[in-house]
């Protein structure tokens, strides 16, 4: 099976919980197009991306939450009544994984009982981490449950890495040596997440046979300027790009542990040259797989702010979000791309993964 992100999740399932990881990928894909055909709302959702706080222990140059910024922020967590109570909705609504992230959720003093309540319905808990807090937390984590962790992690030389992430290198490389304990002890699929920007893009590919050496995978998270903050770290050679975009391609050929799909990284070019958000002829599928939480309670079909809210947990249930014929009418408009477009790992992968184009 050519790997992404979310047929890694259906493969990680099969092994907690016994689920055939390739029937629920047909289905899944089958189940969609036959939507969309029929223009009916999906009964199921899959996949629930959860910002459990917006709070965060480092300081990221291209994010929302970087400390710098703290003061222009208010620092909030969900409560884990609303938290406890959208789980279980979750679980009824079909949900094969839930994405535990933020800011830094391990930020959160009741993160393990978190894990728990979501393990406890038979759900993936794919926690995403920048790793700092791992060292104290790993042996817990995987006793509670987590079998899927990403840790937010761009480049292995140290000068890079804390420009772009603005915390201790020495620390994020503890994280990934606890990582790898979780992996020994517990079976814990182990990936990281890069953002490539300018800056890393020289050292990239070192960074990924450093982390094939380790056993761990490497999505790559091409830097988007959402927030207008750092257009100078976006990367503007053609031919760098071009170059690093084919030797990745070849690489993952030749089995080196990268997550993304040849199908998004082939991408990578026209996204940072061609300005082109998505490819052409784009389709996005991700409003009938995916729920978006953000640390407010807001629910979307997407991270965009361009598209939604369709609602808010505590005060609407999740269920009746799903169905709801606002949401559906974000799904016309996100299958037009009626927006500014992203290619995330989040999005773009889901569209690869139903279109059957991950190689």
């Amino acid at each position: 099976m050519s790997g992404n992100l979310f047929t890694d999740v259906y493969e990680v399932n099969e092994r907690m919980y016994g689920e055939n990881a390739k029937e629920e990928i047909c289905k899944l894909r089958s189940q969609v197009n036959k939507d969309i055909y029929d223009c009916s709302k999906p009964d199921r959702l899959h996949y629930l991306m959860f910002k459990m706080t917006n709070r965060c222990n480092s300081n990221c140059e291209y994010c929302q939450h970087a400390t710098s910024r703290a003061e222009n922020e208010n620092k909030v967590d969900i409560s884990l009544e609303n938290i406890f109570k959208t789980i279980h909705e979750a679980s009824e609504l079909g949900v094969t994984a839930i994405s535990v992230n933020g800011g830094e959720p391990l930020t959160r003093p009741d993160i393990l009982d978190i894990i728990r309540e979501i393990c406890k319905y038979k759900i993936v808990p794919v926690l995403m981490t920048n790793g700092l807090l791992l060292p104290k937390m790993w042996d817990d984590l995987g006793e509670a449950g987590v079998r899927y962790l990403i840790i937010s992690f761009d480049s292995i030389v140290k000068e890079v890495y804390e420009k772009q992430r603005g915390c201790s290198f020495e620390k994020a490389m503890d994280g990934i040596e606890s990582a790898l304990e979780m992996k020994e002890k517990y079976g814990t699929e182990v990936h990281v997440s890069a953002v490539l920007t300018k800056d890393n893009q020289e050292d990239f590919i070192d960074l990924v046979k450093f982390m094939t050496k380790k056993g761990i995978k490497v999505h790559i998270s091409p830097f988007q300027n959402y927030l207008g903050l750092k257009e100078e770290i976006s990367i503007s050679d053609k031919s760098k790009i071009k170059a690093l975009e084919s030797e990745l391609i070849r690489m993952k050929k030749e089995g080196y542990l990268i997550a993304s799909s040849s199908g998004f990284i082939r991408h990578l070019t026209d996204f940072f040259i061609g300005r082109k958000n998505v490819p052409d002829n784009y389709i996005c599928k991700i409003g009938y797989t995916n729920l978006f939480i953000d640390a407010l309670s807001n629910v979307r079909p997407c991270w965009s702010d361009a598209i939604g809210p369709v609602g808010v947990i505590g005060r609407d249930s999740l269920k009746d979000i799903w169905k709801s014929d606002k949401m559906h009418e974000c799904r016309k408009k996100m299958l037009n791309v009626k927006c500014e477009g992203c290619w995330y790992m989040c999005t773009g992968e889901v569209t690869m993964l139903l279109d059957d184009v991950l190689d």
